[in-house]
């Protein structure tokens, strides 16, 4: 089964440090599903460096037996980490396919509250 790779999105630029503490945050709370694999991205280095690899920022891979049965999980953690953390979103691809989870906007969240105001109010 092939790996999935999670990307950190934000409109803001951010610095690398950033993003690395995002991937770590985002990490840890994938590694509460069972059986899934969470590990930072990496890439080949360019001919000549020091280093066989280097980490992909803000990037990471997940990978497990049943991954596409951790679906629903993975979609509500990743909701609450855009609320939390206030990214973007998180874009997760496997192969040539992706779907960006998108952190809605302030004003989307408040024209929602109202909404259901409006729903349950006792008039």
């Amino acid at each position: 089964m092939s790996d999935v790779v999670l990307v950190i999105n934000s409109e803001r630029r951010r610095d690398p440090e950033w993003l690395d503490q995002l991937a770590d945050e985002l990490q840890e709370d994938l590694r509460q599903i069972r059986g899934l694999a969470v590990r930072k991205a990496t890439t080949s280095a360019a001919t000549g460096a020091k280093s066989g690899a280097l980490e992909q920022i803000g990037q990471l891979v997940a990978s497990g037996g049943a991954i596409g049965t951790t679906a629903w999980a993975v979609r509500d953690i990743v909701i609450k980490f855009l609320d939390r953390t206030r990214a973007t979103s998180v874009t997760v691809k496997r192969g040539d396919r992706e779907v960006t989870i998108l952190r809605p906007k302030d004003g989307q969240v408040d024209e929602i509250v109202d909404r259901i105001r409006a729903v349950l109010d006792d008039e």
